[in-house]
């Protein structure tokens, strides 16, 4: 049984995040594809756990306030947009050094290419 891509829905509507379920959910697949947890494991679940909660933070101010604001030299881009940018950049790296992206995750198979048929043994 293929599990729900519910995580995808806090981006959609961030006032349905809940951290717990996210923390959850993330521990349950790292040790899916790793085994059990170690220590520098539920650290970096709590980081990322963290990092998300600051992203989502962030993504709501800008629904509010906007992508801009108002200073006294003029309008600039929101400090919400760059702690967005920052927390979604720091949670693609986490997820990597967790396994869990593309990067980080083995391939089921690998097709051989031309490329690889120049290195065969005649």
């Amino acid at each position: 049984m293929k599990k729900s891509r519910y995580i995808i829905g806090y981006l959609d509507d961030p006032n349905t995040w809940d951290k717990s379920v996210f923390e959850t959910a993330i521990r349950e697949e790292v040790e899916a594809s790793t085994g059990p947890l170690t220590p520098s494991d539920e650290f970096m679940i709590g980081s990322l756990s963290m990092t998300v909660n600051s992203l989502i933070e962030a993504e709501l101010m800008i629904r509010e306030l906007g992508l801009t604001t108002q200073y006294n030299s003029g309008t600039a881009t929101s400090p919400w947009y760059k702690i967005r940018t920052e927390m979604a950049d720091k949670a693609i790296k986490i997820l990597g050094e967790l396994g869990l992206v593309a990067r980080g995750r083995p391939k089921l198979n690998n097709k051989v290419t031309t490329v690889d048929e120049l290195f065969q043994p005649a």
